[in-house]
């Protein structure tokens, strides 16, 4: 069984390793959205390995007693993907929300600022490794111009550009080099327009946490 395989004893860890990219593939064949929802869940930095394991493990085991490849063996695979009354499934799909939650902030709330060999870069400090969901996003955003994003908590930056993207540990040459001038009079004006547009009768400061979290503000022009 497909159980008893996902356990074995006295492993090595590059072996772990590529052991779970296996299992990984295989649940993508079976269940695309369950492989998202493992990866997405490993990428929170909140869940031990064990656990993706055993979801992986109840997905592809309702998948092969059902008939694996077959209609039937898909449609059991997504039933037990969705189960959350399991424990393990449930802690999967909360985990797997929270980063793409994140994620979706980021989108919206990164600020880019050009440096002097051309490069946009904007930094985080985010709550989970959301750095991998981002390089689709910012590749078709940006296309050929060099971008990075800094993950200032991990000390890693994705970036992208002609040559594709990848995520390097933080040095000056991942970064894209020396800042160019500050350039204040454009995040002034930035400032100035925020505070042109507020209507401080419609202020909810509750609300606004809600939306844009404290870590995120030390990174944005118009709460500076």
């Amino acid at each position: 069984m497909i159980q008893e395989e996902l356990f074995r004893a006295e492993e090595t860890e590059d072996r772990r390793a590529g052991d779970l990219e296996r299992i990984l593939e295989r649940l993508g064949d079976i269940s695309p959205d369950a492989r998202d929802d493992a990866v997405n869940a490993l990428l929170s930095e909140q869940l031990p390995e064990a656990v993706v394991r055993r979801f992986a493990a109840k997905v592809l085991n309702a998948a092969e007693t059902a008939g694996a490849e077959t209609e039937n063996g898909r449609r059991a695979a997504e039933k037990a993907r969705t189960d959350r009354l399991d424990s393990d499934t449930g802690k999967i799909q909360a985990a797997a929300y929270k980063t793409l939650r994140e994620f979706d902030r980021l989108r919206g709330l990164l600020r880019f600022k050009p440096e002097a060999e051309g490069r946009y870069t904007a930094r985080c400090a985010p709550d989970h490794f959301v750095l991998p969901l981002l390089a689709d996003h910012f590749s078709a955003r940006f296309a050929d111009v060099p971008w990075a994003v800094i993950d200032e908590k991990r000390r890693l930056v994705l970036r992208g550009g002609k040559g594709g993207t990848e995520i390097a540990a933080v040095d000056s040459e991942s970064t894209g080099g020396t800042p160019a001038p500050a350039l204040d009079s454009w995040e002034a004006l930035w400032r100035t327009f925020h505070r042109a547009v507020n209507n401080e009768d419609r202020n909810n400061p509750a609300l606004q946490r809600q939306f844009i979290p404290g870590r995120y503000r030390k990174y944005l022009t118009e709460f500076f």
